[in-house]
């Protein structure tokens, strides 16, 4: 028989269901964790570990640093933009598709519109599209149900086939179809089940998986704190929980294959949740680590010293990709000498100065805040002077609109209703 070349079309994924898992431990805070844990510990009779006791309700914590109003999905879609470099046109369609996203994270514009009302041309509205679907939530910016799947599955690098079955027989996969499928895409129905489940786990609305974290106490998931000279960073309880496994349940199966094999896959669980477990501990502590190597200046004297961060920076310092520090620092929190902070607190934008050095966008709102806390109420400053007395005072040259951009963020009428009020 002659050696021949044949293509073979299997439905496959290549991000495996442990990885993703793995990334998905990595966004947990402490409390969640340990929530995560509690139902591992159910399901598998060889896990032990150490819990540490919650804080009882409406514990006294300080808390600094957090957005007074609960951020909703646009503005954490927008904060991730933070460290994407852009042109301003482009910028402004990306902004601009955000806002048009319904709660669900599906566009609600006609692309037309779209480039009507910022007066761009069709190759600036999609890339401004490109840079969305992008974004956390995976699938957000799409236009139908099969779009977002699509992307969710895209971003788990799924094969092409995948991608199709979601795209021509998703009805198929609603059914339970497995025969059916095998027999389209030609491949095995193990196979084909493991594929049905990666869909199925996508979220349909995937917009409503950002929601408002609502709680009456934080628990730091780390402390700073200084030793004899020194800044050091010791993670919370709760983010290094001791995993131990019961090695007196191994033996006990030996004489029956079926408990055995019900063993054998609970162990190779267990030893992949102790390594998992360590890796997350390793990863958001060396990034903290360095998040105070960079803010050092806050940490000795308080946060109108914050400089401007990048997510970058830090990720080429730890050697991690930038959507792995992205989500290790995602919903949580260390304690300071100043108080409790976000971790994303400390990757500001920062604008150039006078000195060539770049100022944090969070001390110019404070230096925007105290001008008007000193002004004259019958002669309130207007965006356009506060952006001169920054320019003269502080060597800190900023627009009359991101004045007016920043004093809205921080909740302060213009100068005209200050007036009335005043």
């Amino acid at each position: 028989m002659k050696p021949q070349l044949s293509q073979e079309q299997k439905l496959t994924w290549k991000m495996t269901q442990k990885l993703s898992q793995a990334i998905e431990i990595l966004q947990y805070n402490g409390v969640e964790l340990e929530e995560y844990l509690e139902k591992q510990v159910e399901e598998n009779p060889l896990l032990e570990w150490k819990k540490g006791e919650l804080p009882s309700s409406g514990s006294a914590y300080p808390v600094s640093g957090v957005p007074e109003k609960e951020q909703d999905l646009y503005a954490y879609i927008k904060d991730q933009l933070l460290d994407i470099p852009m042109e301003e046109h482009i910028k402004r369609a990306v902004v601009y598709g955000i806002d048009s996203l319904n709660e669900h994270g599906y566009f609600d514009v006609d692309v037309q519109e779209w480039g009507k009302e910022i007066q761009a041309n069709q190759e600036t509205i999609e890339q401004a599209i490109q840079i969305i679907q992008s974004l956390e939530p995976a699938g957000i910016g799409a236009w139908s149900l099969q779009e977002s799947i699509s992307l969710q599955l895209q971003r788990l690098g799924c094969d092409a086939n995948v991608i199709d079955l979601v795209h021509n027989n998703l009805q198929l996969v609603a059914e339970q179809d497995v025969e059916a499928i095998a027999e389209i895409y030609g491949c095995t129905k193990d196979e084909t089940q493991d594929a049905m489940e990666l869909i199925q786990g996508c979220h349909p609305r995937p917009g409503l998986q950002v929601a408002p974290v609502e709680q009456d106490y934080i628990v730091p998931d780390a402390y700073i704190y200084k030793k004899e000279g020194t800044w050091e960073v010791e993670l919370s309880i709760y983010n290094q929980p001791t995993i131990v496994i019961d090695e007196s349940l191994v033996h006990l199966s030996e004489k029956n294959q079926e408990a055995q094999a019900f063993i054998h896959e609970k162990y190779k669980h267990a030893e992949w949740l102790q390594m998992a477990i360590e890796q997350r501990k390793k990863n958001v502590l060396s990034i903290i680590e360095e998040i105070v190597n960079k803010q050092e200046s806050f940490f000795e004297s308080g946060p109108m010293q914050v400089h401007a961060l990048r997510l970058r920076e830090i990720a080429d310092e730890v050697n991690l990709h930038v959507s792995t520090v992205s989500r290790a620092i995602r919903n949580k929190y260390i304690q300071t000498p100043h108080g409790i902070y976000p971790i994303k607190f400390f990757f500001q934008q920062g604008v150039k100065m006078r000195t060539g050095q770049e100022a944090s966008s969070y001390a110019i709102k404070q230096l925007i805040k105290e001008s008007i806390q000193l002004e004259d109420a019958r002669k309130p400053h207007s965006d356009q002077a506060l952006s001169v007395r920054l320019k003269d005072e502080f060597g800190i040259y900023l627009s009359r609109r991101t004045v007016a951009k920043y004093r809205k963020e921080l909740c302060i009428p213009s100068s005209t209703e200050r007036k009335k009020k005043g």
